[in-house]
């Protein structure tokens, strides 16, 4: 939203309002100041990058904004940042991410691509009619020689254990009519 130089902007901790022609971004939670058109472009396209590594999979959260989780490691300080010294905003920009399917939560967007491909990887292995153990997971397979010793995979139909994708694929040829 552009506002005129002697226009106020309504943004109580902006170094524009009222003296300068300026933009706010409109995007929620957001509210990034900006008085000429090249910074108007990067942020548009750093939200597109945004938008674009969240998918429908995860959820961004600004520093000055509470997640609204408990649990969450980060929402102490977002609380904080939000009370901060004037009773809104902080010098801390940091953003944290909330995954959407599981617990997840980080702040760096690299951990958010390999956290994705991790589902992806589920996925595709539930796909497959099969499901994950880690060593750290107790199986319920009686039988089990992995059970609680190394990450293995049971069929669904049939409770038998493999170790990688390749037996898989090659288990599926027993179920086959």
């Amino acid at each position: 939203v552009r506002f005129r130089f002697n226009e106020d902007c309504g943004y109580r901790h902006c170094g524009y309002r009222e003296h300068q022609t300026h933009f706010h971004c409109t995007r929620k939670d957001c509210g990034y100041s900006f008085c000429d058109k090249t910074r108007f472009v990067q942020h548009t396209a750093r939200h597109e990058r945004l938008d674009t590594l969240m998918g429908g999979d995860f959820r961004q959260f600004r520093a000055n904004v509470h997640c609204g989780r408990v649990e969450c490691p980060h929402a102490a300080a977002s609380q904080a940042a939000a009370n901060g010294p004037g009773g809104g905003g902080s010098s801390n920009k940091a953003s944290h991410f909330h995954c959407l399917k599981c617990d997840f939560v980080c702040t760096d967007t690299n951990k958010v691509v390999a956290h994705r491909r991790q589902h992806a990887k589920l996925d595709s292995i539930n796909a497959a009619g099969f499901e994950k153990y880690t060593p750290s997971q107790n199986c319920g397979v009686d039988s089990c020689n992995y059970n609680a010793k190394q990450t293995h995979y049971h069929c669904l139909k049939c409770q038998y254990a493999v170790l990688g994708l390749s037996q898989m694929s090659s288990h599926k040829y027993r179920h086959m009519d």
